[in-house]
């Protein structure tokens, strides 16, 4: 995991044409671990990069849950983020992303299938990034929609396992 966002930081930047002397800043990194609490339910694992002034989010998603057979979805997501205000103290992030499967393709290899997503993700923060809750729907390993609403969401550490 720490790998993967130190390569998607490196490709972010790159992909943003950011240079030494340009005044964009606020990018960062976070971790959120989505449900899980009760035995049993899914386990949803983002780790994400923020960017604020595009006010857009990258990353990669992993579903995991103890059932007989487990179940392991693996999504790089794409979304946006936006702040709403209902009051002047009482402030929510709201973040939607699509995960799209992690497809490994050779280089050179050409354009590729067409990817269709396999998650979709709705989390409302609190204004302090740490916790929240969160709809989201994943397709199951038979091509099913499953729906997953009002998880927890806890910020976790993104340098761990």
């Amino acid at each position: 995991m720490k790998k993967c966002l130190v390569v998607l930081f490196c490709v972010l930047v790159l992909t943003l044409g950011l240079t030494a002397g340009e005044k964009k800043v606020g990018l960062f990194p976070v971790c959120y671990a989505i449900g899980g609490e009760k035995p049993g339910a899914p386990l949803f694992k983002v780790s994400l990069l923020v960017y604020t002034p595009g006010k857009t989010v990258t990353g990669y998603g992993f579903i995991t849950q103890t059932t007989n057979p487990p179940l392991k979805i693996e999504t790089k997501l794409h979304g946006d983020f936006t702040y709403m205000t209902v009051m002047p103290k009482n402030v929510h992030i709201l973040i939607v992303a699509t995960g799209y499967p992690v497809v490994h393709w050779p280089p050179h290899g050409g354009i590729g299938p067409v990817i269709l997503p396999n998650v979709h993700l709705r989390m409302v923060l609190n204004g302090d990034w740490k916790s929240g809750t969160a709809n989201y729907q994943y397709q199951d390993s038979k091509g099913n929609w499953q729906e997953v609403k009002d998880a927890p969401v806890k910020m976790v550490d993104c340098w761990t396992k």
